[in-house]
This record gives structure tokens, C-alpha cells and sequence, in this order.
């Protein structure tokens, strides 16, 4: 097994400096390439790699970092200041597909359960391919970046408590009703883990970070970092959150830290060269070609509504809380990729038994399809706006 990954990991590794420099070559970006080669390498076109737990694992860890780097590269201050629309986006960016795509599944004609799983499956945002994006452009750190950045945590975080609503909807007792511990699962836990991640930033954070600062071992300052990350990631979890929630916010309040550049070019090393290659890559693995083709009118018809929904659910949003078009445009089109969050959810709601395999294939096509437009509308939006910057300055 550990010669069959290392053999996967140096096609994917020469795959995507290849892919990247194309995409470079081409003025694309560079995750469009890396999602592409990964329908290319998989089983559904070369078979040279395979979905297998080895390639799990390194995907894993390579979201973590990634978002954990995305932490350490953002400026509190600026989210703080875009809280306000950063929230307003992503309720609309949450409930304008939920409310469209689960109508689309009734006309469709999933059951009522059914249809309204689709519509959370939809309601979903990858948070990982729209900051890839973001950072390749330098797009973090003003503000359609930090609206975007703000209101896809946000999203996350909503769709998370819509399948906690949606299960507990499902599996309700009348004869019990609503107990404390339901109502704990639901909010209570959500609520103790920004607690607990303030009371780190304000309490635990330095004193750690000094310590580290005084040992005589090698990157003694990155490991401990990394072991926060690790940490609470695993503390999102338990909390009923996504792990990518809890790295991107301990990178936050590392981001602040005097050594927080030297950790990020740490890290960075270590992502870039290896993880963070292998999880774009394996987004493009669950891809089965003759699906695509046996139900290519019903992927299409998802795949339009996905994209039609968030985009004007994020552009109209962005609009009313005073943003110029342009850049509400970028906002939108960050919302759009699936990604990785609506695969997850996409295979909740099939071990459930709330998606059948009747849309199973169709629905993952379609999270693909937008996940593969979402860098080239974002690249094209952001291009419009830095047009009329320039233009404004000329």
C-alpha cells in the first residue's frame, strides 16, 4: 500500500507543478488546472490514481493547512470591519439556494425530505477553492475579498446547523418533543466553540507561543502552531463544526503574532509542495464519465440552478448593503463552488439514506461543474474590477 501512494503522490506532484504551469502559461488559475488533472489521473479517464485512504488522509491534511494558511494571511480587523454584509451574504447565499434548488427537486421528483436535502446540499460554499482563487490574485485583503471570506465561513457554519435542523426534523419524537440536550447538539456547542476560540486568542495564545520561543529545538515556533491547528481542528468537530472551520480560525489569531510570517512561510512550504496539490487533485477523482454522459440534461439543469442561485444570492446581498457592482459580482462568484463542503454533505445525506443513487451521481456532477467554473468566474469578475480600478486611476 505505501508503494502504490508514493507512486499516486509523484504523479500528482509532477501533475500539478505541470498543471499550474500551464495555467500560468494561459493566465488561468492555477486550481482550475489541479481540478482538471484530477479527472484526468482518476478513474475516470488514466485510472493512475485512485480515491484510496492514503490519498484521504494526505487530502485531509492538506485542507487543514490551506485553510490554516488562509488564517494566518487575513487581517482581523478588515473582517471585523465586513462583518455586517459578510453576514447578510451569506444567509442569502445560503437560503436563496436552499429555497430554489429544493422547489427544483419536488419538479424533479424527489419526495419532500429528499428535495429539501438537495436544497442544503446546494446551500453549500467551498470555502477552499474560492480563497485558492483569492490568493493567487492577492484578492484577501480588501473588500469584495474579505465579504467573500467572511461569508463563506458564515456559510459553512449555516449549513452545518441546517443538517443538524434538517435531522433533528427527521427524527423527531412528538411524544418527547424538544429536550435540552437537542437543543444543545443544535446551537449550544456552536456557541461554546467561538467561546472557547476568544478565551484562547486572549488568554492561551501568546504565553504558548513564548514558550515555544524559548526552546532549543528546530521550527519549535511553526510545530506548536501546527499543533494548535491539529487541535482544534479536531475541537470543530467535536463541537459539531467542520475541522476547516477551527484551522482557519486558530490561524486568526495566530495571524496578529510577531512570528505569524515565519510560520506562514513554513507552512506554506509544507502545504504548497505537498498536502495542499493532493486535496485539489482528489476533488476531481469521484468524477464517472459514462454518469456524466446517461444523465447529462438533469447535471445540467443542477448545475445551472447551483450556479444561477448563489451568484445572485451573493451579487444582490453585496448590492444591498451598498457595495459597487463590480466588486458584488466577485462576491457572487465566490460563492459559487462547491467543492469539498458539498461532497461532504452530498455523502451525509447518501448514508442517511436521504439521497438516493437514482440523483446521487448527477447531484456529485454537478457540485464538480461549479467547482470547476467558480475559478474562472471569479478570475473573470476580478478582472472587471481591477479594469475599472485602473481605469479610475487613469
Amino acid at each position: 500500500m505505501t508503494l502504490e501512494l508514493i507512486k499516486m503522490l509523484i504523479f500528482i506532484l509532477l501533475g500539478t507543478k505541470v498543471a499550474g504551469h500551464l495555467c500560468n502559461k494561459f493566465n488561468l488559475p492555477v486550481v482550475f488546472g489541479e481540478l482538471l488533472l484530477g479527472i484526468l489521473l482518476g478513474p475516470a479517464i488514466l485510472n493512475m490514481v485512485q480515491e484510496t485512504d492514503g490519498v484521504a488522509m494526505f487530502a485531509e491534511i492538506g485542507i487543514i493547512l490551506l485553510m490554516f494558511l488562509v488564517g494566518l494571511e487575513s487581517d482581523l480587523n478588515l473582517l471585523k470591519r465586513y462583518l455586517k454584509p459578510a453576514v447578510i451574504v451569506a444567509m442569502f447565499g445560503v437560503f436563496v439556494p436552499f429555497i430554489f434548488i429544493s422547489i427544483l427537486g419536488h419538479l424533479i421528483g424527489m419526495g419532500t425530505p429528499e428535495s429539501f436535502f438537495l436544497g442544503i446540499i446546494f446551500s453549500a460554499t467551498s470555502l477552499s477553492i474560492t480563497v485558492q482563487v483569492l490568493k493567487e490574485y492577492d484578492y484577501l485583503d480588501n473588500e469584495a475579498g474579505s465579504i467573500t471570506l467572511g461569508a463563506a465561513i458564515l456559510d459553512d457554519t449555516l449549513v452545518v446547523i441546517l443538517i443538524s435542523l434538517f435531522t433533528a426534523v427527521i427524527t423527531f419524537d412528538a411524544s418527547i418533543g424538544f429536550t435540552v440536550p437537542m437543543a444543545w447538539d443544535l446551537i449550544g456547542k456552536k456557541i461554546l466553540f467561538f467561546v472557547i476560540m476568544y478565551l484562547v486568542a486572549k488568554y492561551f495564545i501568546t504565553p504558548v507561543m513564548k514558550l515555544s520561543s524559548k526552546m532549543n529545538a528546530i521550527k519549535a515556533k511553526t510545530a506548536m502552531a501546527l499543533v494548535l491547528c491539529f487541535a482544534f481542528t479536531i475541537f470543530a468537530e467535536e463541537m459539531g463544526l467542520t475541522d476547516i472551520i477551527g484551522a482557519f480560525f486558530i490561524g486568526l489569531m495566530l495571524s496578529s503574532h510577531e512570528s505569524a510570517h515565519e510560520i506562514e512561510a513554513d507552512v506554506d512550504t509544507i502545504g504548497n509542495s505537498l498536502f495542499i496539490p493532493v486535496f485539489f487533485v482528489s476533488i476531481g477523482l469521484v468524477i464517472n464519465i459514462e454518469a456524466l454522459f446517461s444523465q447529462f440534461g438533469l447535471i445540467l439543469l443542477l448545475s445551472l440552478a447551483a450556479i444561477v442561485t448563489k451568484l445572485a444570492g451573493g451579487y444582490f446581498a453585496s448590492r444591498m448593503m451598498k457595495v459597487n457592482r463590480k466588486s458584488a459580482f466577485v462576491v457572487g462568484s465566490g460563492m459559487v463552488s462547491r467543492g469539498e463542503m458539498a461532497l461532504i454533505v452530498a455523502k451525509i445525506g447518501q448514508e442517511a439514506g436521504y439521497i438516493t443513487a437514482e440523483f446521487f451521481t448527477a447531484i456529485i456532477a454537478a457540485i464538480i461543474v461549479t467547482t470547476l467554473i467558480s475559478p474562472l468566474l471569479l478570475k473573470f469578475s476580478i478582472g472587471l474590477e481591477q479594469k475599472e480600478s485602473d481605469e479610475l486611476i487613469a
